[in-house]
């Protein structure tokens, strides 16, 4: 199918792309008193806070959710970005004590008399875990909150897996050289390394659309068998028990593929063909796409184009910064990391606060 061509915007994704380049700029200094005053009356402590807080939309974006102790096989071998339920808890916890969550549909209309009200935040999930389920739901459920996740319909209906799952559980087994040496005879150009941690990086760093998922699935299947039975991700019925239970559904792609390595059409199909696939399961699809991983590189002509085709729809990032305008295209979202401190948490939002303060003045 040929789309008509919408010319790029070379300057798009700007924002992202500014605050991924932007240090942290220096908090200013606390007084001895004010030091005092948040160590001996917290409730003083937190007002203070509250006031640093600039009028925003705050959205936090997790992916895996574990039980340190008792993690699934592909939870230990895929640590990347995940999540203690300890961690969740007082995270959310935390933001709670300083404005409102809302659903994500809701953010939009929230910029309906051209500026916020009050500051708001909005929780957000990627990939579809079956822990989303298992282990971030009856967090969320007790806290009240409804938030998004994002799924892929080929996750869903076990065709595959997130590759990095499969490569971290190969890693996990000993079998990070076999990977390497298919790698290699797939992908020549590239020096595959037979150390695991390594490989990794690489992999990502490195990317080949499908090539390497395909590589990591056969060298599963040839090392440990059918990759199903990690149970990694959620299936048609799991994200329909999420959606029950008060969640939002949003896209996430067909198949998880880096936009930025695809070409105009193929965009459009692996959004377009992940909408139809939940439409026909009678899920519905909140108007939000999270772009797969969610750097700024990770997307590019055809993501621009595709989205002003349809106008009303969201787009979604996935590495730092705080919404302190709508930008339909370029809706930023960020990680408490492993927090459990309210103290910590405070100083990763500050942080993110001032980042994109500094990046909004360095783009006017």
């Amino acid at each position: 199918m040929n789309h008509p061509t919408v010319p790029p915007n070379e300057h798009w994704p700007n924002l992202q792309k500014t605050i991924e380049k932007t240090p942290v700029p220096p908090a200013p200094p606390q007084s001895f008193l004010t030091r005092s005053l948040g160590k001996c009356l917290p409730g003083i402590f937190v007002k203070r806070v509250r006031k640093k807080i600039p009028k925003g939309v705050y959205i936090l974006l997790y992916h895996s959710v574990v039980d340190p102790n008792q993690r699934e096989l592909w939870e230990q071998g895929y640590r990347k970005g995940e999540t203690t339920i300890l961690q969740l808890q007082e995270q959310l916890k935390f933001m709670l004590s300083h404005m409102p969550a809302v659903a994500l549909s809701e953010l939009p209309g929230l910029w309906a008399n051209g500026s916020l009200e009050k500051s708001v935040f909005a929780v957000t999930f990627d990939d579809g875990f079956t822990n989303n389920l298992t282990q971030a739901g009856p967090i969320i459920q007790q806290l009240g909150l409804h938030p998004t996740v994002f799924v892929c319909s080929e996750f869903a209906r076990k065709r595959q897996s997130l590759y990095r799952v499969l490569a971290g559980v190969l890693v996990l087994k000993g079998y990070a050289a076999r990977l390497a040496a298919n790698l290699r005879a797939q992908l020549p150009g590239q020096d595959w390394p037979d150390d695991g941690a390594a490989l990794q990086s690489l992999m990502k760093g490195h990317y080949a659309a499908d090539v390497m998922e395909e590589v990591t699935d056969a060298t599963y299947r040839e090392c440990l068998g059918d990759p199903n039975h990690l149970n990694v991700h959620l299936d048609r019925d799991g994200v329909e028990r999420l959606h029950r239970a008060g969640w939002e559904i949003g896209n996430h792609t067909r198949a998880h593929r880096l936009l930025s390595h695809q070409t105009p059409d193929q965009v459009a199909m692996a959004i377009e063909d992940n909408s139809h696939y939940w439409e026909q399961q009678k899920i519905p699809l909140i108007h939000f796409l999270a772009y797969p991983v969610g750097r700024a590189i990770d997307v590019g002509p055809g993501v621009h184009a595709w989205l002003q085709r349809y106008p009303h729809m969201h787009g979604m990032f996935g590495n730092g910064g705080i919404n302190f305008s709508l930008r339909r295209n370029e809706w930023l979202r960020f990680s408490l990391g492993e927090q459990t401190s309210w103290d910590g948490c405070e100083k990763i939002m500050l942080h993110q606060i001032r980042r994109t303060q500094s990046a909004l003045e360095n783009l006017a």
